[in-house]
Formats: C-alpha cells, sequence, structure tokens
C-alpha cells in the first residue's frame, strides 16, 4: 500500500515535470499576439485540473495523500479563478506567483541536497546545492523585475523560469531514483 502510494507520487512528480517543461517551451516561443490567449488557457486549464483533482479525490478511499492532493486541487482552483478574474493585472500576478513558487522550489532544493543527498554518500550532492541558489537567486530576480517591463519579455522570462525549475526537478528525480544492481555487480562486490 505504502509502495503503491510512492509508485503515485514519483509518476505523478515525473507527469507534472514533463508538463511543465512543455509548457515551459510554449510560453517562450508563444508569440505577442497570443499572449491573453495563453492567459485564459492558462486559467481554464487550472481550474479544470481542479475539478479533475476534486473528482479524484471524492472516488478515492482518503488517505493522508488524497487530502494533501485535495488542498492543493483547491489552491489550483483559486489561482485560476483569480487567472480568469483579473486578467489585466495577471502579468505582474504571475510574475510574483512564479517567483514565489520558483523560490519554494529552491528552498526544497537545497533541503534536498543536505539531507538526502550529503547524507546518502553521493559525491554530486552540491550539485543540488548550487541548483537550489540558483533557482532562489531567479526567484529573485523575477520578483523584483529589473529588466523587463514588457508583457512579452515577463512570459519569455516566465517561461524560462518554468523550464529550469522543471528541469532541476526531471533531474533530481533522475539522481534520486534507486538504482538496482546487476549479477556482475554483485558478482565483483562478492569478490572484493
Amino acid at each position: 500500500m505504502l509502495f503503491e502510494s510512492l509508485d503515485k507520487i514519483r509518476r505523478g512528480t515525473l507527469l507534472s515535470a514533463i508538463l511543465l517543461i512543455a509548457l515551459g517551451i510554449i510560453i517562450m516561443i508563444c508569440p505577442v499576439s497570443y499572449i491573453d490567449s495563453l492567459i485564459l488557457a492558462f486559467g481554464y486549464g487550472l481550474v479544470i485540473v481542479c475539478i479533475v483533482m476534486l473528482l479524484e479525490f471524492f472516488t478515492s478511499k482518503n488517505m493522508l495523500v488524497e487530502y494533501m492532493n485535495l488542498i492543493v486541487a483547491l489552491g489550483l482552483g483559486i489561482v485560476g479563478l483569480c487567472v480568469l478574474l483579473f486578467r489585466d493585472d495577471v502579468m505582474t500576478t504571475l510574475a510574483g506567483l512564479s517567483s514565489f513558487l520558483l523560490l519554494l522550489h529552491g528552498i526544497f532544493t537545497l533541503r534536498f541536497s543536505v539531507t538526502y543527498g550529503k547524507r546518502s554518500g553521493k559525491k554530486t550532492w552540491w550539485v543540488f546545492a548550487l541548483l537550489g541558489c540558483i533557482l532562489i537567486a531567479c526567484a529573485v530576480i523575477l520578483f523584483f523585475n529589473p529588466w523587463w517591463n514588457t508583457p512579452d519579455m515577463l512570459v519569455k522570462v516566465i517561461g524560462v523560469a518554468v523550464f529550469f525549475s522543471a528541469s532541476v526537478s526531471v533531474i533530481r528525480l533522475i539522481w534520486a531514483w534507486p538504482r538496482t544492481t546487476t549479477a556482475e555487480e554483485k558478482g565483483g562486490e562478492a569478490h572484493a
């Protein structure tokens, strides 16, 4: 039961990271004339994801993971409704929201590198500490927004930030994926 939940979380993390990478690429190549349509699609997409997650919650066994998904679903629904209702100010709000999410992801990655990466004995744990610091720096730069004042440039910067954040998630997931040892490696360890 626990391993099924962990597999579900792992699949969900991988799927969300792949979707965020695709979203980052779409945002980066989106022409200026389609920014309003992209914002509407984003708002409707969040509302649809919220509805799907709510329906999944009502049909589930109501375990702790499902309650956490319910909280995430309600948050996504509120953000989606805010995007749809306040379209005029959505670019600055989206930049603030993106910077907040980048900050959280950077802190999580930094904590992951220290608590899991360093303790696991892998020599590359410091890469995630560096990536966490880069994510935090990107969040601060995006929040204070010193260089881009046009909606087109702001959308491109948000797209790059989403792409980078999702790429860090995929790298972290691949790095932390448990490795199975082959028969040759087991034989080599036995001889050593």
